[in-house]
């Protein structure tokens, strides 16, 4: 009776049932032994993670190792809350979900303990500062802030240089709503007919 080779795991990493295959001809049941040994912990149906040894026991990866896994290595990009709220537009929301654009799935899903809501949507590969004022500009119900206070913020952040201008409209001309472009036009304007 020949024995499975012992898998080199990397701590930190995920792994779904398909990536054992390397050790196993029956990754499944690999799966379940590394789980029962506790060099593996289940994510998600058929998704593992290698846990990080720390002082205080075994810890999870980070979200972003866990979303590579799920999402098959597919681009995706978490933005929500915390980028929001980091621009001073008026945001101050908090989720219990991470929010995940990506170009393969929409839902809700727990992932080792976490929430993610994805959803399939165009994005950027290399976000910028503009894109994400654009994000919030066009999901404003989402971080639960007017839309009015939400242009104050602009204006007020656009009249201290802190956006590329150019880079802002584009942005908007790119992965915005006509209403979203007209909204960060008009504050274009009023700040530039302001500052003349």
């Amino acid at each position: 009776m020949s024995t499975a080779a012992q898998p080199q795991l990397e701590p930190g990493r995920a792994y779904r049932t398909r990536d054992l295959r390397r050790w196993s001809a029956n990754p499944t049941r690999l799966a379940r032994r590394l789980v029962d040994e506790g060099k593996l912990r289940a994510a998600a149906h058929g998704l593992y993670y290698a846990p990080i040894p720390t002082r205080f026991g075994p810890a999870p990866p980070p979200s972003e190792e866990l979303l590579r896994a799920f999402l098959g290595g597919e681009p995706f990009l978490v933005t929500g809350p915390p980028y929001w709220n980091a621009l001073g537009l008026g945001s101050t929301a908090m989720f219990a979900v991470t929010l995940v654009y990506n170009t393969r799935r929409s839902g809700e899903f727990q992932l080792g303990g976490r929430r993610f809501l994805l959803r399939r949507v165009y994005f950027p590969r290399e976000p910028t500062p503009e894109w994400f004022v654009v994000d919030l500009l066009q999901h404003h119900d989402m971080a639960g802030v007017a839309l009015s206070e939400l242009r104050e913020g602009l204006v007020a952040t656009l009249r201290l240089d802190r956006w590329d201008r150019e880079r802002l409209r584009e942005m908007a001309e790119t992965y915005g709503t006509k209403a979203t472009l007209a909204l960060v036009e008009g504050a274009l304007h009023e700040t530039e007919a302001s500052a003349a």
